[in-house]
């Protein structure tokens, strides 16, 4: 599942095996200027999950609040996204 924030492409989409989701995200940044590459970060250690929609959740919400963090400011809500936010901490929601 892929979705826009702030100028990043996050991609949630989640590994699958065994029947557990396993929470990754990859983010692009692309330039643009056309003649300069984009910025690139992969996180995939994030946990595994029962149902691939919370491997996505965990997965989106872990890249808001790494660009937030890397962006020096804190977003209080996701507008630039359509997907929904939960309100627990991510921690408290991996296995």
């Amino acid at each position: 599942m892929k979705c826009g924030y702030r100028g990043w492409i996050i991609d949630a989409a989640p590994d699958s095996s065994c029947g557990k989701f396993f929470a990754h995200v990859r983010l692009v940044r692309a330039s643009t200027d056309e003649e300069t590459e984009g910025e690139m970060h992969i996180e995939r250690h994030l946990a595994w999950f029962d149902t691939e929609e919370e491997a996505i959740e965990v997965a989106q919400q872990w890249a808001f609040a790494w660009i937030n963090t890397r962006d020096g400011e804190f977003a209080g809500k996701q507008d630039e996204s359509q997907i929904s936010r939960i309100e627990t901490p991510i921690d408290s929601v991996a296995r």
